[in-house]
């Protein structure tokens, strides 16, 4: 975004105009559907101009002329679809990302500057091989860190951070990862890499009301660096200090955090029936969209829900599950992302209640509406 308006200034001076010509109009024009890719794969707040850019940038992003992004749409099978922001944050940015992560980023800076249309072909085609990989390491990771998380009591109220290190992580990935503990246990999670070199690099994600910033800086006598804000940072740390970081950082952590602050929180917008989330309604809340950073998807809660089958897993891994609910007559779809132990929980289960995102799903040719879980509860 910051990018796209000096480009857009630097055009009014050539111009010696407010007004630009035709030809930088055509330009600036296109280059809104790179501004709207970086914007929402840095987490940008979508408010304000940044909203617009990635507005306008995803209605041109299907239609772009640059053999880099063609590239990319055509390796994910987005071509000439309709974008959100899901479509970038979830399957276009990770494949950028993933080169930089498992290797070197000038893969990523050839892309999408200076490489021909078939050596852009090549290059998509790395990526998206790449990004497989970085999946499987991620979850490699994740089970690793949840299991030593649990082994050192993430859900003992008396622990109020977690301190993870293991050789064997990647530092490219450990900062993704570090975002699926926090989901899971809603502590704070600091993730070293455990380096040859004796030193460890660590990434850091918070919660809501601890501030990472500070959180480093009241540990830092035991860090070589660090650095960060609110919700995020970075360290590195000597190996021998591990253990007296950590014990340093559950003290502050313990501090600081009350015990109602460990239970994560999720904002319901409304609660309503199966039946009231029509095509129609569906798609007027999709008028407040590019959602994301800042301007979260409207969620809501329906109680009361049947389930008409067992659940199923989805996925190659079984990370996901779907679910079909049935509530006076109508019935929906409900799909959950990284929720797939859900399908053993949920056994035996008829009657639920649910909270979620309403989309609308489009398949062969037909619409309809169904709901992106976000929590699940029920009579135990």
């Amino acid at each position: 975004g910051v990018a796209f308006k000096l480009a857009w200034q630097v055009a009014r001076e050539i111009c010696g105009t407010s007004k630009v010509d035709d030809r930088m109009k055509d330009f600036l024009v296109s280059a809104t559907s790179l501004a709207a890719l970086g914007t929402i794969a840095d987490v940008v707040p979508l408010v304000g101009e940044n909203r617009i850019l990635a507005t306008f940038g995803l209605r041109t992003l299907p239609q772009s002329r640059h053999p880099g992004l063609r590239a990319l749409l055509d390796s994910t099978g987005l071509t000439d679809q309709t974008l959100d922001a899901y479509h970038v944050g979830f399957m276009l940015a990770p494949r950028i990302n993933a080169c930089g992560r498992l290797g070197h980023a000038q893969l990523a800076v050839e892309l999408l500057t200076i490489a021909p249309e078939k050596r852009c072909l090549e290059i998509a085609a790395y990526l998206a091989q790449q990004n497989t990989e970085r999946q499987r390491v991620e979850r490699e990771i994740a089970e690793q860190a949840v299991a030593q998380a649990v082994a050192g009591g993430a859900e003992d109220p008396s622990v109020r951070a977690l301190v993870l290190a293991n050789e064997a992580w990647h530092g490219g990935v450990i900062g993704i990862v570090a975002s699926r503990i926090v989901e899971r246990f809603g502590r704070p999670a600091f993730l070293i890499a455990v380096n040859g070199d004796g030193c460890g690099h660590g990434s850091c994600r918070s919660i809501a009301g601890f501030n990472i910033a500070e959180a480093l800086a009241a540990c830092g006598e035991h860090l070589l660096t660090h650095g960060g804000h609110a919700m995020a940072g970075g360290l590195r740390i000597k190996c021998e200090k591990i253990d007296d970081f950590r014990k340093a950082m559950l003290a502050y952590a313990a501090a600081k955090i009350p015990t109602e602050q460990l239970s994560p929180t999720l904002n319901i917008d409304a609660e309503t029936t199966l039946a009231a989330m029509n095509q129609n309604v569906v798609e007027h809340l999709g008028r407040m969209a590019p959602f994301g950073q800042g301007n979260p998807a409207p969620v809501v809660a329906v109680r009361g829900c049947e389930l008409m089958m067992p659940p199923k897993r989805m996925g190659k891994t079984g990370q996901a599950v779907s679910l079909m609910l049935r509530q006076n007559g109508t019935t929906m779809r409900a799909v959950g992302f990284g929720m797939g132990d859900l399908a053993d929980a949920l056994a035996g289960v008829t009657k639920i209640d649910i909270a979620g995102e309403p989309n609308l799903n489009k398949f062969n040719g037909r619409t309809s509406v169904e709901i992106k879980l976000k929590d699940v509860d029920w009579e135990r």
